[in-house]
């Protein structure tokens, strides 16, 4: 087995992230440019009102930036510490699906109920994933 191949689901969400960051700045290019903002706006994040579709992706890309840091920081040590195995594999490939079912709800219907179950899923294996990597450190 491949150790370095635990950092592919982790370089997925990276892309994935980029991605969104690229669409959030089209976004507001796009609001700009019909006039529902301005650009002095984006100096505070204050003086207008940003249209639906700029709130939605804005929030979600806060959302890329914050939990999954647990699994970019998880896919790292389990490198570096040489517990990669296809129990972990599975787990960060879980976690990567989990995230993008969140960001096709997110940015698609957006319903509430299925967006925190998506959530509470890759919420749960970034535990899971933690606390099997912190049984390992105590009996080894």
């Amino acid at each position: 087995m491949n150790h370095s191949h635990i950092l592919l689901p982790m370089i997925c969400l990276v892309m994935m992230t980029g991605g969104m960051g690229i669409a959030l700045l089209t976004a507001r290019y796009k609001a700009v440019k019909e006039g529902s903002l301005s650009i002095a706006y984006f100096k505070y994040n204050r003086g207008g009102r940003p249209p639906e579709y700029l709130i939605k992706i804005t929030h979600h890309f806060q959302n890329l930036l914050e939990t999954p840091q647990l699994f970019y920081l998880s896919t790292i040590v389990i490198l570096l510490l040489d517990k990669t195995d296809p129990i972990y594999l599975g787990l960060a490939w879980c976690y990567l699906a989990s995230r993008m079912i969140h960001s096709w709800i997110h940015l698609g219907s957006n319903n509430v109920l299925h967006r925190k179950n998506a959530f509470v899923v890759s919420y749960l294996l970034i535990f899971i994933i933690w606390s099997r990597l912190l049984l390992q450190l105590l009996t080894d």
